[in-house]
């Protein structure tokens, strides 16, 4: 019977940390896509507090410039 480094190797262990960080990555950008102001990670690990009202105005902001080329677009 083999001993568990022969059927464990270095492939293993890499493809669980890359399983662990993609869903690591996954979730908080899922977290930071939502609307809530105040959200917590890791049982208080990671707390993020965001500014949702900025960000309301940068994407307000965002549709008048994209307006304003479909304007210009069709004005040519």
């Amino acid at each position: 019977m083999s001993s568990w480094e022969q059927t464990y190797d270095s492939v293993f262990f890499l493809s669980i940390a890359t399983l662990f960080f993609g869903f690591m990555t996954a979730t908080l950008g899922y977290c930071l896509k939502s609307k809530c102001e105040n959200f917590s990670v890791c049982c208080g690990l990671i707390n993020v507090h965001r500014r949702v009202d900025l960000e309301v105005q940068e994407e307000m902001k965002q549709m008048e410039i994209e307006e304003h080329k479909q304007e210009s677009k069709n004005n040519v």
